[in-house]
């Protein structure tokens, strides 16, 4: 639901003009540039500015870097931010400098509508400032427009000309020259506050970007070698790379190249290796970074070139070299044409990196380039702790806390890699991560509606959102949409969010009701129009006519709906929606539980026919639901404790992904130790990197991203097993504390930033002996259930003594 209705009326954005430089022609890979002087007698106290563009910009005010943005949305009711600006203006003269994009295209982030416009406003005082025509405007001299895609789902490669490359448009405080019209067909366009597609606008709900400078920690490799050809007419400077990087026979350590860090900046040298000739140089940073590069370089003769590729991961000695075509068409490059004496440039777009290979082009005389990137991210304060006596464990949970963190920038993101697309079916994990490590549940609802605004056919949400990408509708993700109204509500305890989505709810669960939704048996079938999902299965989870999950996750969303519907009130409408579910649930134990396996099937065929496999879904999410009770330990038995320890059977298995709900169910019936074996093994190798893996295994032949935090679950099964706190009742008003005592691991404690405030426990053993301490904020409750303790709490620390043998 959009929020332009709460706009005011005496909003200055309504006084303001979406301006552009170029009309509706030629928009493809558009870079646009926006300055106005103007003059305050004093600096306010407060100095609130407004200001968006379609699809996005940088701000700079007298000179300094302010801000990035706007959130992704929908052009009928487009996000605006708001910036303080008092520390940046002064009395006198200032100045404003704005970078705006838009690619022309839609993409898995962004829906075109044939136009691109900026539009600005403030009122301090008696002073009003809007975007109008009297604002300077062009597009950008530098930027070449004929570049690839940075890869399927994404923007566009940035190749810039920096023979005459200058900064003083933003830097300097004199004004620039009028700057060039174009053509009377491109000539600037400007449209009134309110006009189609921009129907209104809407705050953007959630914090600007964390941003800062970081710099390359080190060379990690060199190498040089001829350049391939037409190299300086390449569209697409990453594949044209990847041959010539393949050519080189010996790649060193890079500890020849002269560098250091300085002021923040990271400096090297980049040698002659003569014209037709490249220099390659890897830079690694710290620590897995989303952000854009800054580059400077010294002593050029002009007509060098810089290309810059992104990559994750290093193969061994080398910077690693994808296939052209692999991993979504990945060409995550930009290029430089340097200018003589000296050339600094802020390339715009937000790309996930580890490492970044700098090659220089046809370089005659020795180059110094300096390096840095502006990281961004969406400002969590991470208060939420873990940390136990296996420093295995430890270092377990902190990659699962960095990966959530750079996997959320104005929205929940798949990979901030190759992709940045708000996946909701990943999202869900995310946000059951962050109100672990964070509490803040903002991004998860400006998520929901997000997701909600584009509706697909029959009412379907799409898998990602805003997107062009209509081969992602996934009717299970809109049932995972719905899961998610839940876990906010849930989490918050605040119903207004269902009430708000409920009609959309109710045109998602339409669908499932359709003749072509439903098999001839009343099942829900694949309806392969759209994208059955379920998850990535190694071993090929069933999708044949008539799958067992979708049939579950369906029932398990209908029991969630009725819990939403008993909160909000609403008692004769959860009834029918309980006969719904209870009349499902019947279907569901018919037509796929065995009770000769005791265990329920895959599926049903095209003839109607059980597919007698058994795999680890089937047997999970009935103990979600508690369906088929009599079953449970058999379930358990033969299928989910063998996955645990990873031995072999016949049936599907989850990947590191979807198991994060096999391991809440395991963990609640008394499998602690046996979930926290298994994340140790599947996770360990995951250290190597940093981060969290796309799979549970990688290698430069398999593929898969390094940055996925839908594998960061961990960060909250630690706590829930180890640290022994659960989620009792909405909004944390009661928890559970109940810790599992692992061999091997001697203490363990955790800090919660839930609503109620800050919950924290910790324990450690002297040998059989057990002292915990368990402090609940006001507005909680607790339940105690340690060996030969079991008793409720309410606020307050609280001291407990027992023993293992109790």
């Amino acid at each position: 639901m959009s929020q332009a209705s709460l706009l005011p009326k005496d909003h200055p954005l309504r006084q303001a003009m979406w301006i552009w430089p170029e009309a509706r022609m030629y928009l493809g890979n558009h870079f646009a540039h926006f300055r106005k002087d103007f003059a305050l007698e004093s600096v306010p106290a407060h100095a609130p500015f407004f200001v968006t563009a379609d699809k996005a910009y940088k701000l700079y005010v007298n000179g300094e870097y302010v801000c990035r943005g706007p959130a992704r949305g929908y052009q009928s009711h487009w996000p605006y931010d708001e910036v303080d600006l008092a520390h940046q203006l002064r009395a006198g003269h200032n100045w404003i400098s704005v970078e705006a994009y838009n690619p022309g295209i839609s993409t898995f982030q962004y829906i075109h509508q044939a136009v691109a416009y900026f539009i600005c406003a403030a009122r301090w005082a008696d002073f009003t400032l809007v975007s109008d025509g009297s604002w300077l405007m062009r597009r950008s001299p530098w930027h070449s427009t004929k570049t690839a895609r940075l890869s399927v789902q994404t923007d566009f490669q940035e190749h810039v000309d920096g023979s005459d490359l200058s900064r003083e448009w933003i830097a300097s405080p004199a004004p620039p020259e009028p700057w060039q019209m174009a053509a009377p067909e491109l000539r600037p366009s400007l449209l009134p506050f309110g006009h189609a597609p921009y129907d209104s606008v809407e705050p953007r709900g959630i914090p600007l970007l964390r941003e800062a400078i970081v710099a390359p920690a080190a060379v990690r490799a060199h190498a040089t070698g001829p350049c391939g050809e037409g190299y300086k007419e390449w569209e697409n400077v990453s594949w044209g790379w990847v041959a010539e990087g393949r050519s080189v026979t010996e790649w060193d350590d890079g500890s020849k190249v002269k560098a250091a860090l300085r002021d923040g900046w990271f400096e090297f040298e980049l040698k002659p290796a003569g014209i037709g000739n490249f220099r390659a140089v890897t830079l690694e940073m710290p620590e897995y970074v989303v952000g854009n590069l800054i580059v400077k370089a010294e002593g050029p003769l002009g007509g060098e070139i810089l290309d810059f590729h992104h990559e994750e991961m290093m193969a061994e000695s080398s910077p690693l070299l994808r296939e052209p075509g692999s991993a979504c068409s990945i060409a995550l490059a930009d290029r430089l044409r340097l200018g003589k004496g000296s050339t600094e440039h802020e390339f715009f777009h937000l790309l996930g990196f580890r490492y970044v290979t700098v090659i220089g082009r046809d370089i005659a005389e020795p180059i110094t380039v300096r390096i840095g990137v502006r990281s961004a991210g969406y400002p969590f304060k991470m208060r939420g702790e873990f940390e136990c006596s296996d420093n295995t464990l430890n270092g377990i949970h902190s990659i699962c806390r960095r990966t959530q963190q750079i996997c959320a920038l104005d929205s929940y993101m798949d990979t901030p890699w190759r992709e940045q697309a708000q996946w909701w079916g990943d999202a869900r994990v995310q946000a059951r991560n962050t109100f672990y490590l964070d509490g803040d549940a903002r991004l998860f609802a400006r998520g929901i509606r997000s997701i909600a605004d584009q509706a697909g056919p029959h009412g379907l949400t799409y898998g990602h959102a805003p997107t062009s990408a209509h081969g992602c509708i996934l009717p299970d993700f809109s049932l995972t949409w719905i899961l998610t109204v839940w876990d906010y509500c849930w989490q918050t305890g605040e119903i207004d969010l269902f009430k708000e989505q409920w009609p959309r709810i109710q045109q998602v669960l339409s669908y499932f009701d359709t003749e072509e939704a439903r098999s001839s048996q009343g099942l829900l079938r694949h309806d392969r129009r759209y994208w059955y999902f379920g998850d990535w299965s190694s071993d090929q989870l069933y999708k044949g006519e008539v799958p067992t999950l979708l049939n579950l996750w369906y029932l398990l969303t209908l029991r969630h709906v009725v819990k939403l519907l008993e909160m909000a009130g609403w008692s004769e409408e959860a009834g029918r929606q309980r006969a719904q579910a209870n009349g499902h649930e019947s279907l569901v134990t018919f037509a796929f539980y065995d009770a000769d396996e005791t265990m329920f099937v895959e599926g049903l065929d095209e003839s109607g026919e059980p597919v007698r496999r058994y795999s680890v879904y089937e047997q999970t999410v009935p103990l979600m639901l508690g369906t088929a009770p009599e079953a449970h330990e058999t379930m358990i038995r033969k299928r989910l404790l063998p996955y645990l320890r990873g031995e072999e059977f016949d049936g599907s298995k989850p990947s590191v992904f979807w198991c994060t709900y096999l391991l809440e169910e395991m963990a609640e019936r008394g499998y602690g130790a046996e979930a926290v074996r298994f994340i140790r093994r599947k996770w360990s190798p995951m250290l190597s990197t940093g981060t969290t893996w796309e799979f549970d295994s990688w290698s430069a032949e398999h593929g898969g991203s390094i940055s996925h935090a839908w594998t960061a679950h961990p960060c909250y099964h630690l706590v829930n097993i180890l640290a022994g706190l659960r989620q009792l009742e909405a909004a944390w008003r009661r928890i559970r504390f109940s810790p599992c005592f692992v061999e091997g691991i001697e203490s363990a404690r955790a800090l919660i930033p839930s609503p109620q405030g800050d919950i924290q426990a910790s324990w450690k053993l002297d040998e059989d002996e057990v002292e915990a301490t368990l402090e609940i904020p006001e507005g909680a409750a607790a339940e105690i259930a340690l060996p030969g303790v079991a008793r409720t709490v309410g606020p307050g620390r609280h001291v407990l003594r027992t023993t293992l043998r109790s």
